[in-house]
């Protein structure tokens, strides 16, 4: 240490830098030692101590000894001082032994108290103290545990005393209105009787009915039996818990620390000295603790460094370079990456810049490449300083040349190098001296990484300046996670790097450091392309010349140019549009492409524009790396194809990579023409900017309304439609939900006489069928539409015929064999295969039987084939009939022959039930006939089905009320289908009826039409809830059985299908089943078939509400939101709302311990509590923040939302077959004043209407889910209401009427309408309006006469009470300083605001103030939304200024928002006061803000934006704060540091916001 400083000094640091500076060069260095006191006399200066005074024990000077004074020893005992330092000596030398006992001691001391300490800290160690705590805690628990249950016992029976004196005063109520109905009505009766209505009235009746009323109870009492509830407390049980549990012994564990002789004063013995120093164990660390990030310090994400940063690091460790003895040296390369931070004398320029670490990433260029393992690099930043260095060399020739013997390996020199003509440094690496007189150098430029073998005169002595600045720019590189393929690296690999780079700027990401000497480092890095983002590793395997080990995440290069892209759409065709079109490519009739006729000049024009811009520049722009789905340029010649219709003669084509196959290559699709190629990799081009701004010109179409039979199109339906690729079409957009294809028709209208519908075509040729809307659309005939599986080829009439009885024939059983359809040709999925049915018989929802309209034409031939054999075969049959066989009979009813199945057989006469009309009758045993093979193989025409996931709401029964609404639909519509979905349930087919429903359109308006399934039609009206145990997924091998879209009509099955059938008594309408007979068939009881029921339910969203009565009702508005929607519900539906909290209470009454680690997802109905009441009540999910573990939960009985955390939320959804009771309306007529609607007329809609009892009337249709009603509280119409105060606007432009009493209102007409209106016997109670009526007969209304309707209402507005009261003032600066307190939300900020000292003291002053006068503040006077208040904040129990945000009567808590602050809190109604004006002066210290100009991204995670929030916002500060604008009364800010740069602009480059 500097002996003159006191400063801690190494030897270095002294010499090279304290004594540098002029003021210390005579400083001294010394050891840093115990310092040993000197023998001067501290009271007389520089005197020696050379006596000693016995008498005061301490030496002194010959001054202290001689000269008077008080403290002289001139009288006292001294001797010399060297007289009594040998007995010192010999003294000391006794003692030093017990000074090394006693430090040894001390340290086992210093031991036991570390490990006692350590025990007591670790609550986990058992102890004396710890074990009683235990005992202490278990004993009260047990007391607790009988206290709590003697409570509980109590407090039932005082609630249950309660409950039961509220029941019979309900039934008491109930019972007084009932009689006081009676007693009003039978007094009305009398009052409007006249003397001859008396004559003729029954007398005695009413006297019976007078003498029961007179019996009416009336008086109110309590029950004599009651015996009065009172508490009595037994005193004397508190006084004994007093010593229930007590503590003997005084408690004093205190510790002491002796020396040796207060230990032999207390008989203590003495422990044995230990014979060493007794250190403390080194404890064992927990490895998760070790390997846990530090909270305080996060990784920061390596950022790309594209500038010079301003700042500096500070190096300066150095090693030898040149060689092992040489006294020059300069700091290491290894220096760079891996050595600490130090501080040296004075920054080096090559400390500028931040050192390259693992996770870092680099703008670098490559400087040389050896291979793959081996390269040199250098970074960006550095480019400046290699030039300037270039340009100092660039006259290194007339440097003076070394001598060839003094050249050592090691040095640094200057070498000339031929093939860039540039002196560059250089280190020999080794010498070549077999020819003496012209030694060889092999040198190593350790600035660019090359190596060169070169002869002396082409060394120069470099300037020593430059041996030790700057430090090399080359650093060795090697690709990590890429080996080669073959085993060693080659020369074309290195070309091939070569060729990706360019000589431009890449991107590097250090996986890791490694050091193979201590002068030599390689990096393991990824090297990206900075242009185009091109991984040179993955390039090499691409090519085939490597592999990569492992799959690692490839890191994303910060500030790479952005990719180029195509746009492809199909926005330019419009539903029901016609456009002239080409077709350009065809892979099926479900995939192939189209291009406008308009569009043809701008395609030659890019075709022209392509070959002239590529056929010149070859060479340029080649693809090295393909990508999937980069767009690109391709060379159609070289790929040997055409490119489609309307391609050949082109050489280039705009094209984007779809698959790569492998070898180097690559299958493109042409952007505008829909062709598919097999490339290589070297036909692709870069493509260049302007020819990515024009879109793709081929749009994908599928022809609609037609699929083939099997799910595969053959060849023969390819090459129809290929005909007709070089011809003008009309096409016509029948669907366009799908972005990726556009569901059309096509005709041909070349011959005006004769125009050609594509999609009829393949129905013609039997290439597919026809189904959903497109058949309404055309006019096809049903003999037209197939009715077999395969493809009609030029087969032979007879084949035809086999094909036919192929599909109705049962399959015999065998292995089912997976079919792979040729590629391209699958059908695409166009939604539900919808077939038209006739419905045979009709039972319930669960038991139907249909037949398909298109195999009529098949049947019918078939009976006319029976009709003709067993006509004219008239041998009766003597067979011998048994139950279950099938036959043929004569039907009694149509007299024609059909097939049936054998119900019963009684004496000479048997039940059949017919196969193909799904009817029984009772015929003669002797007319059944025997069925030959030919008419036994083909299926029934009957197909058993049933509604597929509809189920009953109650048991197994479908009620009368759900079977007769199927029916009624079944009659009214005359075309009905059907699509099979989901497995065969026993052998009804689970199916889902469509009917296509047609609205009728107004004068002007076309008609709408649209499909509607009866499925969900029975489950909206509440007649069924659906069956979630058939909803299940179909896994592959069930898809398979049903690629053939006709494959579940050859489920025939045996004889013994129709057993199950029984007749019933109930006869069926003609029209709607003309084919049935006489007897319909019933369902049988039997649960052979039937499912088990399954455990659990899965919900996937609440019902529904159902739709609205009646259009004039009562209702009861819950909620309000920010869009002016209010919820609301029938005042009838108050009971199901009050069944439904009651049953969630009930339910979930004891805590879930479960629920906090529950998942959930956005759009997930759940069970949530409300914080207000404690109730449960149903809702659903809108927002998810797994930070907080909370969710926004929107309430969908009532409509409000509000967040909800984990732990008050269930999964088990209860009453999910109730729909949802709130109905979403919208004020009809009106509109905001401004785009939203503002807060204060929101508020005062929800204060006007919130529950309370309306009169609401729809006034039309619902549009979007919103009903548009008029609403009217009292007498009051709130819609118009709102226009008069200037809240609101009509939306057809008109304005407010201005209203005004009528004069000369008579009350004589207003009591002959009261008269009038209450003189019927009506059984009723007066309502509230009749009494308001009745109230007005006292009124004069004459002075109301001749003033003005807004003159009446400002009167009534000014005698009423109202909700005025004192707002916080507003705070008018627009720029000020803040703090960010916390977020509240991702789109709103907390901001504090940082004040001067003379602010901050006021603030100071009234908080203190606040104190104290609190206590004698008044309790809270009216309770109003944004009223301001002073409230307790529970954490500290201090009082803070606040505003009032809710509240709930229930509980008595107020949700406060502290204004100073930004928190908000609930808090009891105790500890909120009434403000003063006192505290009212200043505005708050807090602002709710958002920040101006950006939104929020919405795909981005929320704990990452938390996260960043954090960093950003909290963590930082304070921020320069500028108010842009206003948006709901909410400032909108800029948030800037003290640079004046936005703080969030790194939040757009980490795509967290979005500009607006």
């Amino acid at each position: 240490m500097c002996q003159q400083c006191s400063t801690i000094l190494c030897v270095s640091c002294f010499n090279r830098s304290h004594k540098n500076f002029v003021i210390f060069q005579n400083h001294v260095l010394e050891n840093i030692g115990m310092k040993i006191k000197s023998s001067t006399c501290k009271i007389h200066k520089e005197k020696p101590l050379d006596y000693y005074c016995k008498s005061c024990v301490k030496p002194i000077c010959m001054d202290c000894f001689m000269v008077g004074g008080e403290k002289s020893c001139k009288s006292h005992d001294v001797v010399s001082i060297n007289e009594v330092n040998e007995d010192f000596l010999t003294e000391l030398s006794e003692i030093s032994p017990k000074i090394d006992e006693l430090y040894r001691r001390l340290t086992k001391t210093a031991v036991d108290i570390g490990n006692i300490l350590l025990n007591l800290q670790n609550e986990a160690a058992p102890s004396d103290i710890t074990k009683m705590i235990n005992d202490i805690e278990h004993q009260y628990s047990k007391m607790f545990a009988q206290i709590q249950s003697h409570k509980d016992k109590i407090i039932h029976t005082l609630m249950k005393a309660k409950s039961c004196e509220k029941e019979s005063l309900l039934k008491a109520r109930s019972d007084v209105e009932n009689s006081i109905k009676k007693s009003k009505t039978f007094l009305n009766v009398i009052t409007s009787l006249d003397a001859n209505q008396l004559k003729e009235a029954n007398i005695s009746a009413i006297l019976k009915d007078a003498k029961e009323i007179l019996q009416l109870p009336w008086y109110l009492k309590i029950n004599d039996e009651r015996e009065p509830l009172k508490i009595t407390v037994n005193d004397e049980l508190c006084d004994k818990l007093k010593d229930y549990v007590h503590l003997e012994g005084n408690g004093n564990f205190e510790y002491k620390l002796c020396s040796t002789s207060e230990v032999e004063k207390s008989q203590i013995e003495i422990p044995a000295v230990p014979s060493t120093v007794v250190y403390p164990p080194q404890l064992v660390q927990d490895v998760r603790q070790l390997n846990k990030p530090k909270d305080k310090e996060p990784l920061k994400t390596p950022t790309l460094y594209k500038q010079a940063p301003k700042y500096r690091t500070k190096s300066g460790s150095c090693s030898s370079i040149n060689s092992m003895n040489s006294d020059t040296s300069y700091p290491s390369s290894y220096d760079q990456y891996t050595k600490p931070i130090v501080q040296p004398v004075m920054p080096f320029p090559e400390s500028q810049y931040p050192k390259l670490q693992e996770g870092s990433q680099e703008l670098i260029y490559i400087s040389h490449i050896v291979d793959p393992h081996n390269f040199f690099v250098q970074r960006a930043c550095h480019q400046s300083r290699v030039e300037e260095l270039l340009r100092e060399f660039r006259n290194a020739i007339s440097l003076p040349t070394p001598s060839a013997h003094h050249v050592t390996e090691g040095k640094v020199y200057l070498v000339h190098n031929e093939v860039d003509n540039l002196w560059m440094r250089c280190r020999i690496v080794s010498i070549d001296r077999r020819n003496h007189n012209k030694p060889k150098f092999h040198v190593f430029c350790i600035d660019f990484g090359g190596t060169e073998i070169v002869t002396i005169d082409k060394l120069r002595l470099l300037p020593p300046a430059r041996l030790h600045t700057p430090p090399p720019f080359a650093i060795n590189c090697a690709l990590a996670n890429c080996q080669p393929k073959n085993g060693a690296w080659t020369s074309e690999d290195a070309i091939l790097i070569q060729n990706i780079i360019d000589n431009k700027q890449a991107v590097v990401h250090v996986r890791r450091i490694r050091s193979m000497s201590p002068n030599s480092v390689t990096l393991e890095v990824d090297v990206t392309t900075f242009e185009h983002g091109l991984s040179v590793a993955h390039a090499l395997h691409f090519h085939g010349r490597a592999f990569l080990p492992d799959r690692l995440p490839y890191p994303k290069a910060i500030g790479v140019i952005e990719k180029p892209r195509i746009f492809i759409s199909n926005n330019d065709f419009k539903l029901n549009s016609v456009e002239e079109v080409y077709i350009t490519h065809v892979v099926s009739p479900d995939h192939f492409f189209v291009r406008m006729r308009h569009l043809q000049s701008v395609y030659e024009k890019l075709c022209e524009d392509l070959d002239q811009e590529y056929s010149a520049n070859f060479q340029t722009g080649s693809i090295y790396l393909p990508e999937k789905g980069m767009v690109c340029v391709v060379n159609v010649e070289r790929c040997g194809g055409g490119g489609g219709s309307g391609g050949a003669g082109r050489r280039w084509a705009r094209a984007h990579v779809c698959e790569l196959p492998g070898r180097g290559r690559v299958r493109v699709a042409l952007l505008d023409t829909g062709a598919a190629l097999l490339a290589h990799w070297t036909a692709l081009r870069r493509i260049a900017p302007p020819y990515t701004t024009l879109r793709a010109l081929a749009t994908e179409c599928h022809l609609a309304g037609v699929t083939p039979t099997n799910k595969q199109w053959n060849t023969a339906s390819v090459a129809l439609l290929k005909k007709f690729e070089d011809r003008v079409l009309d096409l016509h957009v029948e669907d366009h939900r799908n972005r990726n294809s556009l569901g059309v028709t096509l005709y041909d209208k070349t011959d005006e006489d004769n125009i050609v519908c594509i999609n009829e075509l393949m129905i013609r040729h039997k290439f597919a069928v026809t189904f959903g809307v497109f058949m309404f659309n055309k006019n096809f005939h049903k003999e037209n539409q197939v009715n077999t599986q395969k493809s009609p080829s030029r087969e032979q009439k007879k084949q035809t015929e086999e094909s036919f009885k192929t599909i109705l024939k049962r399959p015999t059983p065998s292995t089912p064999q997976k079919q792979h359809p040729t590629k391209g040709l699958e059908a695409k999925d166009k939604g539900p295969l919808r077939l038209e049915v006739k419905v045979l018989n009709y039972q319930s929802p669960s038991l139907l039987y249909v037949s398909l309209v298109q195999q009529q034409k098949a049947y019918n031939e078939l009976y006319e084939k029976m009709q003709k054999y067993y006509t004219k075969k008239n041998d009766k049959s003597t067979q011998s009939w048994n139950v279950g066989d099938r036959c043929c009979t004569l039907c009694i009813q149509s007299k024609t022959w059909r097939r049936a199945v054998i119900l019963e057989i009684n004496d000479d006469k048997a039940k059949v039930f017919y196969s193909d009309f799904a009817c029984v009758e009772t015929v003669p045993l002797q007319s059944l006939r025997e069925l030959t093979q030919e008419f036994m193989s083909v299926g029934g025409g009957a197909i058993m089905c049933h509604l597929y996931g509809v189920m009953p709401a109650v048991g197994e029964e479908w009620p009368s009320l759900t079977k007769e609404y199927l029916k009624e639909l079944l009659d009214a519509y005359q075309r009905i289908f059907i699509t099979k979905t989901g497995n065969f349930k026993g052998k009804s087919m689970p199916v889902e009826l469509w009917v296509y429903h047609t609205i009728q359109g107004g004068a002007l308006e076309p008609n709408v039409s649209e499909w509607r399934c009866l499925n969900k039609k029975i489950i909206e009206q509440g007649l069924g809830i659906p069956d979630k145990s058939e909803e299940i997924s179909l896994d592959e091998e069930s898809i398979d059985k049903r690629d053939a879209t006709l494959s579940f009509l050859n489920d025939t099955g045996s004889v013994n299908d129709f057993l199950q059938l029984e007749p019933i008594t109930a006869k069926i309408s003609n029209k709607s089943f003309s084919s049935s007979a006489n007897s319909p068939i019933q369902e049988e009881e039997s649960n052979e078939d039937k499912p088990d029921a399954a455990n659990t339910v899965f919900v996937s969203d609440w019902l529904p509400p159902e739709p609205l009565q009646s259009k004039e009702f009562t209702a009861m508005p819950t909620y309000i939101d920010i869009d002016g929607v209010v919820y609301l519900h029938d005042i009838t539906q108050q009971d199901t709302l009050d069944l439904i909290r009651k049953a969630l209470d009930v339910r979930f009454k004891n805590p879930d311990p479960k629920a906090k680690f529950t998942k959930w997802t956005v759009g997930e109905p759940c069970i949530a509590l409300f914080y207000l009441d404690n109730r449960f009540y149903r809702g659903k999910v809108l927002e998810v923040n797994n930070e907080t573990s909370s969710c926004l939960i929107h309430y969908v009985d009532y409509g409000n939302e509000e967040i909800c955390s984990f732990e008050n939320l269930r999964k088990n959804v209860a009453l999910y077959q109730i729909p949802i009771q709130a109905h979403k309306c919208i004020l009809d007529r009106i509109k905001p004043v401004e785009k939203k609607w503002k807060r204060q007329t929101l508020d005062y809609i929800h204060k006007s209407i919130v529950e309370k009892q309306c009169f609401v009337k729809v006034t039309g249709e619902a549009i979007g889910g919103l009903i548009p009603i008029d609403l009217k509280f009292d007498k009051l119409w709130i819609n118009d209401h709102l226009v008069e105060f200037e809240m609101a606007e009509y939306t057809d432009g008109s304005k407010a009427v201005v209203r005004k009493f009528l004069p000369n209102i008579q009350p004589k007409h207003c009591e002959d309408v009261i008269n009038e209106s209450d003189s019927g016997p009506d059984y009723i109670v007066e309502t509230d309006d009749n009494k308001s009526i009745e109230s007005m007969k006292s009124i004069q209304l004459e002075d109301f006469a001749h003033k003005d309707w807004n003159q009446l209402m400002e009167e009534e507005e000014n005698n009423s009470p109202t909700e005025e009261f004192v707002a916080f003032p507003v705070n008018t600066e627009t720029e000020f300083l803040c703090n960010i307190s916390f977020v509240k939300d991702l789109n709103k900020l907390e901001l504090s605001i940082v004040f001067d000292e003379a602010k901050t003291l006021l603030y100071d002053k009234m908080f203190k103030e606040l104190q104290d006068d609190c206590a004698d503040m008044n309790a809270l006077n009216g309770i109003f939304e944004n009223k301001p208040c002073v409230a307790i904040f529970p954490d500290d129990g201090l009082w803070y200024r606040a505003i009032i945000l809710a509240y709930s009567e229930m509980k008595g808590l107020i949700k406060v928002k502290y204004v100073d602050y930004g928190n908000e809190d609930v808090v009891s109604l105790a500890d909120v006061r009434e403000i003063t004006e006192k505290y009212l002066e200043l505005p708050p210290a807090s602002v709710s803000a958002q920040i101006h100009g950006i939104v929020v991204n919405p795909d981005i995670n929320v704990k990452d934006v938390a996260k960043e929030y954090q960093e950003l916002f909290v963590e930082s500060g304070p921020f320069h704060t500028k108010i842009i604008d206003y948006e709901n009364d909410v400032p909108r800010v800029e948030l800037r540091n003290n640079e004046n740069q936005l703080i969030h602009d790194i939040l757009f480059e980490k795509k967290i916001f979005l500009r607006i």
